[in-house]
């Protein structure tokens, strides 16, 4: 009898040796397998975060240097250098008060001429406000100097912007409105007449005409102080990086550049640890890639861009929505193996339910992969070209023109430039349909591809207007060759459009000269243009270089373009 009551022990102890042996080996194979699926579906993750936060930064970086070509523009402009030097001996001579200033120099013809000016260039380029401020800080003309809230005769000088741009520098910052308490992005350019400092042109672009940066799920923009002053959740704007430069600025300071003086802090933080006490099958290296969200407890991905010239910085926090189920897979798998590893009819199981995760697993990764490769092929080619006409879009028209403005510098041949503007286009539309005009601007870009060198670029700017590049072109050779193709546009009839639907073309044309600016050769192509519509359209026109650069024309449109 003892004998028997020891086999039984013997027995059950077997038995639990073997039981924790397989708890052991099941513990070990679902770790395996979880950290596989999980490295993968991290992979894929990562690389779709930053493909959006790239993206974002691109969007960004255009969108500013769009923007900042105009005060750049009105700073080389001799109207406005002269404004500014004349207005030295003014602004010595100045009343104390704000209001006796503005009064006087809005009574001054001079600076009216100059207020008008830059309320033109503010409407036709989709700035908010333009403002001169001399070298003494004192806003001498505005685009909107008519209103109350103009800023004609106060002192800027302790506008951060103003007094780096007073020191020379190109300034580009976020900043609240002192009298709107609206936010934007100002940018500063400073003002040179014969080599002396005579004062700096002031833009703003409001933050709502820029929320496309912040389109998708998780993105979020910070200032150079950490500040995020626009994001996809509102709730975050006016929240602070940990650690960030405005936590060391002064009541004062922050009231003067932010109107506000309480910025919560941005809970987004590495849990490594915090993660791999819930998920000891975390790999440390994964663990330490996941960040919490103001306090999430799904683990997300974060990444940023900095350094976009302008002290902004774009972020994304991308969280794991798949985390949850994950866990709950890996709690499952374990029982699951072990009970499979108790007998071999649970082993045979076991392999086979491993084998068909595992293939499971590779396919789900090629599918990503796949989906993942055709998304960024997909985005790529909405990005180079112009889903109605084939042509290159606008970025990267002005980006391939920036190259060859490069190329021919560097060689010394010539570069030409031409803007073409389809005549009467609004007509078309209305008397034959919004499909017609679509065949209308289909129809220019194939006459254009048809007559025009497979080296040269074709790419849509906007609506009807189309940007025209001819390498190794001198102006001379650019006219000719652009008048053929304007007759021939003109004289070919459309197969999509009615007999009576008649087209026609007006083009302007520049060249590189020596010293050039890409924004200038654009301006001067623009004006150009703005002569072939005035004289009659259907005609080219050429501009060579001035000996100041041009500023582009203030109107947005034309009478039945």
């Amino acid at each position: 009898m003892n004998s028997t009551l020891i086999r039984r022990v013997a027995v059950v102890l077997g038995l639990a040796l073997l039981a924790c042996a397989c708890w052991l080996a099941a513990g070990a194979l679902s770790d395996r397998m979880v950290q596989q699926e999980m490295s993968a579906t991290v992979r894929a993750e990562r690389q779709m975060a930053a493909s959006i936060v790239d993206n974002m930064a691109q969007i960004i970086a255009s969108d500013l240097a769009m923007s900042r070509a105009i005060p750049a523009t009105l700073a080389q402009m001799d109207l406005t250098q002269h404004a500014l030097s004349q207005s030295r001996h003014y602004a010595s001579k100045a009343p104390v008060t704000e209001s006796e200033r503005r009064a006087e120099w809005m009574a001054r013809p001079a600076f009216g001429t100059v207020n008008a000016f830059l309320h033109d260039a503010q409407g036709f380029s989709g700035l908010d406000s333009i403002w001169l401020v001399n070298d003494q800080g004192f806003c001498i003309a505005s685009s909107n100097a008519d209103d109350e809230n103009s800023f004609i005769g106060f002192d800027m000088s302790s506008r951060s912007y103003v007094s780096r741009a007073l020191l020379g520098g190109f300034v580009e910052m976020y900043g609240v409105g002192r009298l709107s308490g609206e936010p934007g992005i100002f940018i500063a350019a400073p003002v040179y007449e014969d080599g002396f400092l005579v004062g700096a042109v002031i833009a703003k672009v409001s933050i709502d005409r820029l929320r496309h940066w912040v389109s998708r799920t998780g993105t979020f923009v910070t200032d150079e102080n950490g500040v995020v002053v626009m994001a996809h959740d509102g709730r975050l704007e006016y929240e602070a990086l940990p650690n960030a430069p405005v936590t060391k600025m002064s009541t004062h300071d922050r009231m003067d550049h932010y109107r506000r003086e309480v910025f919560p802090e941005l809970h987004v933080a590495r849990m490594g640890e915090q993660i791999r006490a819930a998920a000891h099958w975390l790999p440390p290296a994964l663990a330490d890639t996941f960040y919490s969200a103001n306090g999430s407890a799904v683990p997300a991905l974060y990444d940023e861009r900095t350094g976009l010239n302008s002290g902004l910085s774009a972020h994304i926090v991308h969280p794991l929505t798949g985390w949850p189920e994950l866990t709950r897979n890996h709690s499952r798998d374990r029982i699951l193996v072990f009970l499979t590893m108790l007998g071999v009819v649970a082993l045979a199981m076991v392999i086979a339910t491993s084998y068909s995760r595992e293939r499971r697993l590779h396919r789900a990764t090629r599918d990503l992969a796949e989906q993942l490769q055709s998304a960024n092929t997909l985005l790529s080619a909405e990005a180079r070209h112009d889903a109605l006409t084939g042509a290159l879009s606008r970025r990267y028209f002005l980006d391939t023109l920036r190259r060859e403005v490069d190329l021919a510098r560097a060689a010394g041949t010539p570069l030409s430039v031409a803007i073409a503007d389809l005549d009467h286009f609004k007509e078309i539309n209305d008397r034959f349909g919004h499909a017609s005009g679509d065949r209308a601007l289909e129809h220019f870009v194939e006459v254009c591809r048809a007559q025009l060198r497979p080296s040269d670029a074709i790419g849509r700017l906007g609506g009807e207007e189309f940007g025209l590049l001819l390498p190794q072109t001198a102006l001379a050779d650019a006219q000719a060759v652009l008048d053929r193709l304007r007759r021939r546009f003109h004289h070919e009839h459309c197969a999509h459009l009615p007999e009576e639907a008649a087209l026609s073309v007006s083009i302007g044309i520049t060249e590189l000269a020596e010293g050039d600016a890409m924004e200038w050769m654009l301006s001067r192509a623009d004006l150009a243009l703005y002569e072939a519509k005035s004289r009659g359209r259907d005609r080219t026109e050429v501009r060579p270089a001035d000996p100041a650069p041009p500023a582009r024309r203030a109107e947005n449109s034309f009478a039945g373009k």
